[in-house]
Protein backbone atom coordinates (compact mmCIF):
# COMPACT_ATOMS: atom_id res chain seq x y z
CA UNK A 1 0.00 0.00 0.00
CA UNK A 2 1.29 3.58 -1.49
CA UNK A 3 0.76 6.67 0.40
CA UNK A 4 -0.41 8.93 -2.40
CA UNK A 5 -0.87 12.51 0.02
CA UNK A 6 1.00 15.29 0.23
CA UNK A 7 3.09 14.63 3.00
CA UNK A 8 5.38 16.91 4.85
CA UNK A 9 7.65 14.74 6.15
CA UNK A 10 11.26 16.60 7.16
CA UNK A 11 14.42 14.83 7.71
CA UNK A 12 16.57 16.54 10.68
CA UNK A 13 19.71 16.55 8.36
CA UNK A 14 20.15 19.93 6.68
CA UNK A 15 22.46 22.66 4.93
CA UNK A 16 21.30 26.21 4.27
CA UNK A 17 23.40 29.74 3.19
CA UNK A 18 22.71 33.04 2.23
CA UNK A 19 24.89 36.18 0.93
CA UNK A 20 23.80 39.53 1.89
CA UNK A 21 25.74 42.76 1.27
CA UNK A 22 25.42 45.34 4.04
CA UNK A 23 27.33 48.75 4.93
CA UNK A 24 30.88 47.93 3.93
CA UNK A 25 30.89 44.61 4.12
CA UNK A 26 28.97 41.29 2.40
CA UNK A 27 27.90 39.08 5.08
CA UNK A 28 27.54 34.92 4.54
CA UNK A 29 25.53 32.87 6.81
CA UNK A 30 26.02 29.01 6.57
CA UNK A 31 23.55 26.44 8.69
CA UNK A 32 24.10 22.61 8.73
CA UNK A 33 22.01 20.48 11.09
CA UNK A 34 22.36 17.42 12.40
CA UNK A 35 19.91 14.67 14.08
CA UNK A 36 19.37 15.10 17.99
CA UNK A 37 16.87 15.16 20.70
CA UNK A 38 15.93 18.76 20.87
CA UNK A 39 17.22 21.98 19.78
CA UNK A 40 20.88 22.43 20.17
CA UNK A 41 22.29 25.47 18.64
CA UNK A 42 26.10 26.37 18.23
CA UNK A 43 26.50 30.02 16.70
CA UNK A 44 29.70 31.43 15.81
CA UNK A 45 29.36 35.63 15.63
CA UNK A 46 31.43 38.51 15.10
CA UNK A 47 31.74 39.97 18.93
CA UNK A 48 29.87 43.45 17.99
CA UNK A 49 26.75 40.81 17.29
CA UNK A 50 26.65 39.16 20.22
CA UNK A 51 24.54 41.67 21.71
CA UNK A 52 22.27 40.53 19.23
CA UNK A 53 22.76 37.00 19.91
CA UNK A 54 19.21 35.64 21.96
CA UNK A 55 17.18 37.18 19.38
CA UNK A 56 19.67 35.25 16.74
CA UNK A 57 18.96 32.45 18.38
CA UNK A 58 15.31 32.44 18.60
CA UNK A 59 14.55 33.48 15.48
CA UNK A 60 17.10 29.86 14.46
CA UNK A 61 15.12 28.34 17.06
CA UNK A 62 11.57 28.71 15.18
CA UNK A 63 12.69 28.13 12.17
CA UNK A 64 14.42 25.10 12.45
CA UNK A 65 12.68 23.78 15.52
CA UNK A 66 14.39 21.09 16.24
CA UNK A 67 18.20 19.15 16.13
CA UNK A 68 21.63 19.93 16.25
CA UNK A 69 22.39 23.25 14.32
CA UNK A 70 25.77 24.78 13.36
CA UNK A 71 25.57 28.27 12.72
CA UNK A 72 28.63 30.47 11.29
CA UNK A 73 28.11 34.37 10.32
CA UNK A 74 31.38 35.10 7.39
CA UNK A 75 32.70 39.14 7.13
CA UNK A 76 34.26 39.95 4.22
CA UNK A 77 35.03 43.81 3.20
CA UNK A 78 33.72 45.07 0.01
CA UNK A 79 35.05 48.71 -0.05
CA UNK A 80 37.24 50.35 -2.44
CA UNK A 81 40.80 49.58 -2.75
CA UNK A 82 41.93 52.67 -0.47
CA UNK A 83 39.28 51.78 2.40
CA UNK A 84 40.70 48.02 2.71
CA UNK A 85 44.30 49.38 2.77
CA UNK A 86 43.27 51.97 5.42
CA UNK A 87 42.29 48.52 7.93
CA UNK A 88 45.58 46.96 6.79
CA UNK A 89 47.22 49.97 7.91
CA UNK A 90 45.43 50.32 10.96
CA UNK A 91 46.46 46.42 11.93
CA UNK A 92 49.79 47.07 11.10
CA UNK A 93 50.01 49.82 13.07
CA UNK A 94 48.44 47.95 16.31
CA UNK A 95 50.76 45.36 15.74
CA UNK A 96 53.65 47.69 15.79
CA UNK A 97 52.48 49.14 18.79
CA UNK A 98 51.66 46.15 20.65
CA UNK A 99 55.20 45.25 20.18
CA UNK A 100 56.45 47.88 21.25
CA UNK A 101 54.45 48.00 24.39
CA UNK A 102 55.14 44.16 25.70
CA UNK A 103 59.26 44.86 24.66
CA UNK A 104 58.82 47.83 27.21
CA UNK A 105 56.94 45.60 29.51
CA UNK A 106 60.07 42.75 29.53
CA UNK A 107 62.11 46.23 29.53
CA UNK A 108 63.96 45.22 26.27
CA UNK A 109 63.97 48.13 23.85
CA UNK A 110 64.08 47.51 20.54
CA UNK A 111 63.12 44.28 18.21
CA UNK A 112 61.69 41.49 20.01
CA UNK A 113 62.87 37.89 19.53
CA UNK A 114 60.78 35.67 16.83
CA UNK A 115 59.45 33.33 19.40
CA UNK A 116 58.13 36.26 21.60
CA UNK A 117 56.44 38.02 17.55
CA UNK A 118 54.54 34.82 16.93
CA UNK A 119 52.87 34.73 20.30
CA UNK A 120 51.72 37.62 20.17
CA UNK A 121 50.83 37.36 16.41
CA UNK A 122 48.85 34.51 18.21
CA UNK A 123 46.49 36.50 20.06
CA UNK A 124 42.85 36.32 18.87
CA UNK A 125 41.96 40.06 19.52
CA UNK A 126 45.11 41.06 17.22
CA UNK A 127 43.69 39.54 14.80
CA UNK A 128 40.42 40.58 15.52
CA UNK A 129 41.52 44.54 14.81
CA UNK A 130 40.05 44.66 11.82
CA UNK A 131 37.09 44.27 13.12
CA UNK A 132 36.77 46.73 15.42
CA UNK A 133 35.76 49.43 12.69
CA UNK A 134 33.16 47.36 11.57
CA UNK A 135 29.52 50.31 13.24
CA UNK A 136 26.16 48.09 12.73
CA UNK A 137 23.71 50.35 11.28
CA UNK A 138 20.31 49.20 12.54
CA UNK A 139 19.59 48.59 9.03
CA UNK A 140 22.18 46.47 8.77
CA UNK A 141 20.89 44.19 11.73
CA UNK A 142 17.58 44.11 10.80
CA UNK A 143 19.20 43.08 6.97
CA UNK A 144 21.16 40.44 8.91
CA UNK A 145 18.36 38.72 10.39
CA UNK A 146 16.22 38.42 6.87
CA UNK A 147 19.17 37.07 5.59
CA UNK A 148 19.39 34.38 8.36
CA UNK A 149 15.69 34.08 7.35
CA UNK A 150 16.59 32.92 4.28
CA UNK A 151 19.34 30.75 5.13
CA UNK A 152 17.49 28.71 7.55
CA UNK A 153 14.15 28.17 4.36
CA UNK A 154 16.95 26.75 2.53
CA UNK A 155 18.19 24.58 5.07
CA UNK A 156 14.48 23.81 5.41
CA UNK A 157 13.82 23.06 1.91
CA UNK A 158 16.70 20.80 2.08
CA UNK A 159 15.54 18.84 5.00
CA UNK A 160 12.04 18.68 3.11
CA UNK A 161 13.72 17.17 -0.20
CA UNK A 162 15.84 14.43 2.47
CA UNK A 163 12.32 13.81 4.13
CA UNK A 164 10.61 13.03 0.66
CA UNK A 165 13.38 10.22 0.21
CA UNK A 166 13.14 8.97 4.15
CA UNK A 167 9.06 9.01 3.66
CA UNK A 168 9.32 6.26 0.60
CA UNK A 169 11.74 4.47 2.28
CA UNK A 170 9.17 4.23 5.61
CA UNK A 171 6.11 3.72 3.06
CA UNK A 172 8.25 0.74 1.50
CA UNK A 173 8.62 -1.26 5.03
CA UNK A 174 5.44 -0.02 6.56
CA UNK A 175 3.82 -1.89 3.28
CA UNK A 176 5.80 -5.02 3.93
CA UNK A 177 4.33 -5.28 6.88
CA UNK A 178 1.01 -4.28 6.24
CA UNK A 179 1.42 -6.71 3.25
CA UNK A 180 1.95 -9.73 5.77
CA UNK A 181 -0.85 -9.17 7.78
CA UNK A 182 -3.02 -11.13 5.22
CA UNK A 183 -0.54 -13.87 4.61
CA UNK A 184 -0.67 -14.25 8.85
CA UNK A 185 -4.15 -14.51 7.79
CA UNK A 186 -4.18 -17.18 5.50
CA UNK A 187 -1.48 -18.99 7.85
CA UNK A 188 -4.03 -19.17 10.73
CA UNK A 189 -6.86 -21.42 8.98
CA UNK A 190 -4.22 -23.90 8.57
CA UNK A 191 -2.85 -23.53 11.79
CA UNK A 192 -6.30 -24.42 13.44
CA UNK A 193 -6.59 -27.42 10.77
CA UNK A 194 -3.39 -28.81 12.36
CA UNK A 195 -4.43 -27.78 15.63
CA UNK A 196 -7.47 -29.45 15.65
CA UNK A 197 -5.70 -32.70 14.58
CA UNK A 198 -3.32 -32.77 16.68
CA UNK A 199 -5.42 -32.73 19.92
CA UNK A 200 -7.48 -35.51 18.06
CA UNK A 201 -4.70 -37.69 17.95
CA UNK A 202 -3.87 -37.18 21.29
CA UNK A 203 -7.17 -37.75 22.74
CA UNK A 204 -7.61 -41.17 20.72
CA UNK A 205 -5.04 -42.22 22.76
CA UNK A 206 -7.26 -41.58 25.30
CA UNK A 207 -9.99 -44.45 26.21
CA UNK A 208 -13.33 -43.22 26.60
CA UNK A 209 -12.64 -40.82 24.56
CA UNK A 210 -16.13 -38.00 24.98
CA UNK A 211 -16.43 -35.51 22.27
CA UNK A 212 -17.64 -32.99 24.52
CA UNK A 213 -14.72 -32.91 26.10
CA UNK A 214 -12.71 -32.60 23.03
CA UNK A 215 -14.69 -29.80 21.62
CA UNK A 216 -13.87 -28.03 24.74
CA UNK A 217 -10.44 -28.55 24.67
CA UNK A 218 -10.28 -27.54 21.04
CA UNK A 219 -11.91 -24.46 21.78
CA UNK A 220 -9.56 -23.41 24.78
CA UNK A 221 -6.73 -24.09 22.54
CA UNK A 222 -7.96 -21.87 20.04
CA UNK A 223 -8.63 -19.42 21.90
CA UNK A 224 -5.33 -19.09 24.00
CA UNK A 225 -3.90 -18.91 20.59
CA UNK A 226 -5.96 -16.63 18.44
CA UNK A 227 -4.21 -14.11 17.44
CA UNK A 228 -7.05 -12.05 15.36
CA UNK A 229 -7.34 -8.80 18.17
CA UNK A 230 -3.38 -8.55 17.67
CA UNK A 231 -3.77 -8.61 14.00
CA UNK A 232 -6.88 -5.67 13.73
CA UNK A 233 -4.70 -3.47 16.50
CA UNK A 234 -1.65 -4.32 14.39
CA UNK A 235 -3.32 -3.22 11.34
CA UNK A 236 -4.83 -0.22 13.04
CA UNK A 237 -1.67 1.23 13.84
CA UNK A 238 -0.19 0.92 10.77
CA UNK A 239 -2.92 3.32 9.57
CA UNK A 240 -2.54 5.51 12.33
CA UNK A 241 1.31 5.61 11.43
CA UNK A 242 0.62 6.79 7.68
CA UNK A 243 -1.81 9.52 8.83
CA UNK A 244 0.87 10.49 10.76
CA UNK A 245 3.26 10.94 8.60
CA UNK A 246 1.75 12.99 6.07
CA UNK A 247 0.17 15.67 8.20
CA UNK A 248 3.10 17.72 9.54
CA UNK A 249 6.43 18.15 10.07
CA UNK A 250 7.38 17.80 13.02
CA UNK A 251 6.35 13.59 13.19
CA UNK A 252 9.32 12.35 14.68
CA UNK A 253 8.93 11.09 18.16
CA UNK A 254 5.35 10.64 17.88
CA UNK A 255 6.35 8.00 14.86
CA UNK A 256 8.72 6.79 17.23
CA UNK A 257 5.76 6.53 19.86
CA UNK A 258 3.47 4.83 17.10
CA UNK A 259 6.23 2.08 16.34
CA UNK A 260 6.41 1.25 19.98
CA UNK A 261 2.78 0.19 19.96
CA UNK A 262 3.24 -2.05 16.48
CA UNK A 263 6.20 -3.60 17.91
CA UNK A 264 4.12 -4.77 21.20
CA UNK A 265 1.68 -6.30 18.79
CA UNK A 266 4.10 -8.14 16.93
CA UNK A 267 6.06 -9.54 19.47
CA UNK A 268 2.65 -10.55 20.62
CA UNK A 269 1.93 -12.36 17.72
CA UNK A 270 4.87 -14.15 17.77
CA UNK A 271 4.55 -15.37 21.29
CA UNK A 272 1.01 -16.76 20.58
CA UNK A 273 1.36 -18.09 17.12
CA UNK A 274 3.34 -21.35 17.80
CA UNK A 275 3.72 -22.34 14.14
CA UNK A 276 6.47 -21.86 12.12
CA UNK A 277 5.26 -20.37 8.89
CA UNK A 278 3.68 -17.30 11.44
CA UNK A 279 6.61 -16.97 13.22
CA UNK A 280 8.81 -16.45 9.80
CA UNK A 281 6.33 -13.56 9.20
CA UNK A 282 6.93 -12.13 12.78
CA UNK A 283 10.64 -12.34 12.30
CA UNK A 284 10.40 -10.77 8.53
CA UNK A 285 8.24 -7.79 9.87
CA UNK A 286 10.34 -7.36 13.27
CA UNK A 287 13.05 -6.93 10.40
CA UNK A 288 10.98 -4.24 8.74
CA UNK A 289 10.27 -2.64 12.00
CA UNK A 290 14.14 -1.81 13.00
CA UNK A 291 14.80 -0.52 9.45
CA UNK A 292 11.70 1.90 10.02
CA UNK A 293 13.03 2.84 13.51
CA UNK A 294 16.82 3.58 12.73
CA UNK A 295 15.05 6.21 9.81
CA UNK A 296 12.99 7.51 12.55
CA UNK A 297 16.02 8.72 14.34
CA UNK A 298 16.49 11.34 12.24
CA UNK A 299 13.08 12.14 11.09
CA UNK A 300 12.17 16.14 12.42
Amino acid sequence: MTSKKNHQLHSMTGFGKADINLTGFKANWEIRTLNSRNIDINIKLDNQLRPFELTLRKIIQEGLLRGKVDVSLALEPIGSKIENASVEEAFDKRLETMMAMLGKHLGREGDLSTDMAWQLLLKEDLWNASEEGIVWQDKDVVLLQKSLEEAIAETMEFRRAEGEQIHAFLDQELGCIEGAIPEVEQQLTQRSQLLREGLERHMQEIKDLDANRFEQEVLYYLDKWDVTEELVRLSAHCAYFRTTMDVGKITGKKLQFITQEIGREINTLGSKASFAPIQHLVVNMKENLEKIKEQLANVL
